[in-house]
């Protein structure tokens, strides 16, 4: 009986042991799930705080920009000769210290210690390869053409895959043939938009109000969607076409159709157009202007210039170009952003503007009147 009892015991044992090390299994992989899952959250409020840190910088540099723009000579030097190294904010006198290696992201009250957030670089490039809008329906945009040298083509591109209101359902061609233009119901779901661009070009220098009369072009870009990406596109030319009669030939303003793609070309545009103009120097581009309107839905679209050799010509202070490194403990996070230069006017989109019925009550010629009965 004694010996039993000690093989009972021993069985006992044996099992309180592995019952043990199935709990101490068991709490050493919960503790390390909670480690690693503290670990996660506090990488990402970290890697949230340094984005906020690479926006600071961005903000700076719109500071920068400004100052030099009201003529201060500091951040004129800054962006003129130190515009490409990481201590361009120091050196423009907006933040930080010259000789330091970053900028602390502190408010006005506190010394930041206690946040351990900095933007290490900042960056900014004036000269742009082309630019890039959001832009919404029926909404005009104004946009300066100011070019670093002699361009003679403008490339428009727009309506990017984020823009579909459905990716499901299939791209269509719209409806209606040469000048007609459907209802917006009957508009496709995810057909690119009509884009009316207008392009304003008096010259180097503006004498007289006639110069408008003799230059510019009106054109009014329908997308024709295709399922394979075409090979090459065709340009349109509009040297000899004026926005009115004056220039002794009727101006056509007929619907311009261009290919878009239903794959979406390389970088991701479906639409590209290429308007063939005459060639506008870099000091006639400072008064030269592209008015772009869509119609039937808003979307992406990206501009840029060609020479005529085929290559790019850089937009010269337009949209500058911002790279912001930002830093939270030893986590890094790196923005590029675009910055809009010049005023934020809004433009008119119609010479009149109502919020009711126009009531017009006569008409006028070159040669006689027609009067109108209509009561207002």
């Amino acid at each position: 009986m004694g010996k039993k009892d000690q093989q009972t015991g021993v069985v006992s044992i044996f099992a309180v042991i592995f019952s043990a090390l199935i709990m101490s299994i068991l709490t050493v992989s919960f503790i390390r799930l909670m480690v690693v899952d503290q670990k996660q959250a506090s990488d990402n409020d970290l890697s949230q705080s340094a984005y906020d840190a690479a926006l600071a910088g961005v903000e700076d540099a719109k500071r920068a920009l400004r100052a030099s723009q009201l003529g201060n000579s500091t951040a004129i030097d800054a962006i003129n000769n130190h515009h490409n190294k990481c201590d361009m904010i120091q050196r423009s006198g907006v933040a930080g210290v010259v000789g330091e290696p970053e900028v602390i992201v502190k408010s006005s009250s506190t010394t930041g210690a206690q946040f351990d957030q900095a933007y290490t670089c900042v960056k900014l490039d004036r000269e742009t390869p082309d630019l890039l809008y959001k832009m919404d329906k029926d909404k005009s945009r104004v946009v300066p053409l100011w070019s670093k040298d002699t361009f003679n083509r403008i490339v428009i591109e727009w309506y990017k895959r984020d823009d579909e209101s459905n990716p499901a359902q299939a791209d269509a061609t719209p409806v209606g043939h040469g000048d007609s233009l459907p209802a917006e119901s009957q508009w496709g779901v995810n057909t690119p938009p009509l884009m009316r661009a207008q392009l304003i070009n008096p010259g180097s220098t503006i004498s007289s109000l006639d110069q408008f009369d003799a230059t510019g072009l009106a054109l009014f870009l329908r997308p024709n969607v295709v399922n394979i990406p075409p090979v090459s596109y065709p340009e349109i030319n509009t040297i000899g076409n004026f926005p009115r009669a004056t220039g002794g030939g009727e101006y056509n303003n007929h619907q311009q159709s261009v290919t878009c793609s239903k794959r979406f070309i390389p970088g991701g545009y479906s639409c590209r157009a290429i308007i063939k103009v005459s060639d506008i120097t870099a000091i006639a581009s400072k008064n030269t202007y592209l008015r772009l309107n869509m119609l039937y839905k808003g979307g992406s679209v990206r501009i840029s210039l060609l020479n005529s050799t085929g290559n790019t010509v850089k937009f010269d202070g337009v949209q500058p170009a911002v790279d912001s490194t930002g830093r939270a403990a030893n986590i890094f996070r790196r923005v590029e952003a675009r910055l809009e230069m010049g005023s934020d006017f809004n433009y008119p989109d119609n010479a009149v503007e109502l919020n009711n019925n126009l009531c017009k009550d006569f008409s006028v010629s070159e040669s006689s009147y027609i009067p109108g009965s209509c009561q207002p």
